[in-house]
């Protein structure tokens, strides 16, 4: 079971380390505060809110991140540890950088888990409920966030583009190279 490493962690570190993310960072430091809710105007009613929609959870080796089918509003942001992403159980992605994210896809989707995603490694963290996006007042923060997880799925799309091309190249020359070794074999069998 993840330990919760700080009940409470909606603080200005939490929201200069938030401005950081590839989501995040085209909001101002304004807006962050209103998603935690930390504007002049929410004070001590929300401190309940604050401390459940961000935390700071450490996983063990083998400890289940996301269970696959399982429904939440639940978006991670590793600190430190590696994670595999298991569907069909073979590993498809692995995080292991700080700053990557994971869980993105039923938050912005509303849909179940579509995999599991497991603690390689001892690992830390930063948990964010986004199911606060769509409670948001404020329609360009809304729209901000979301296009920031498009701008993160985009870039795995490319990258994950870019490393089935590399692949269909090697292929492609394995290819080459066994014809060419045919060739040579059929040459020797008309001698």
């Amino acid at each position: 079971m993840s330990k919760n490493l700080n009940a409470n962690l909606a603080n200005e570190q939490i929201i200069t380390i938030l401005k950081k993310f590839m989501i995040f960072d085209d909001l101002s430091l304004t807006d962050i505060k209103k998603i935690l809710r930390m504007d002049s105007k929410n004070s001590k009613v929300d401190e309940p809110y604050r401390s459940r929609i961000v935390k700071l959870c450490q996983y063990e080796a083998g400890e289940t991140v996301i269970r696959e089918g399982e429904f939440d509003c639940w978006s991670f942001w590793v600190v430190k540890g590696s994670f595999d992403v298991i569907q069909n159980k073979k590993v498809i992605a692995t995080f292991s950088t700080s700053g990557e994210i994971f869980g993105e896809m039923s938050v912005l989707e509303g849909i179940p888990r579509t995999a599991s995603v497991v603690s390689v490694t001892p690992g830390v963290c930063l948990c964010i409920d986004m199911s606060v996006i769509e409670n948001l007042d404020d329609e360009s923060v809304r729209t901000t966030i979301k296009n920031g997880f498009y701008k993160v799925i985009l870039g795995r799309l490319g990258k994950t583009k870019d490393k089935m091309l590399a692949e269909k190249q090697q292929i492609e020359i394995k290819y080459a190279d066994l014809l060419s070794f045919e060739e040579k074999i059929r040459a020797k069998s008309k001698k």
